[in-house]
């Protein structure tokens, strides 16, 4: 499971540190943590779905997806990963 934290303290889980801001996997093992249940829970961390290649978005594509415009492609409760558009600032 990857997560991202949304706090503004270094989290350590077992000898994973996760910086803020920084997204990493989940030690194996600790995806059912009630720690980490209770920092997903409280918005400390977001989980954040991994970005399926193109390759395999084609072979595995629906029909009925071609369809859907850019905004509904993002999920209610999950954070899709958008660092590089964010850190930019205007004028600068």
């Amino acid at each position: 499971m990857l997560v991202r934290n949304k706090s503004s303290k270094i989290i350590g889980i077992n000898e994973t540190s996760i910086l803020p801001g920084d997204t990493q996997k989940v030690p194996e093992g600790y995806e059912k943590n009630p720690v980490v249940l209770k920092y997903i829970a409280n918005g400390t961390f977001a989980v954040v779905k991994p970005v399926k290649s193109a390759k395999n978005e084609k072979t595995q594509k629906d029909p009925a997806e071609g369809t859907k415009k850019a905004d509904d492609n993002q999920g209610a409760g999950e954070e899709q990963d958008t660092d590089g558009v964010q850190g930019q600032q205007a004028g600068a």
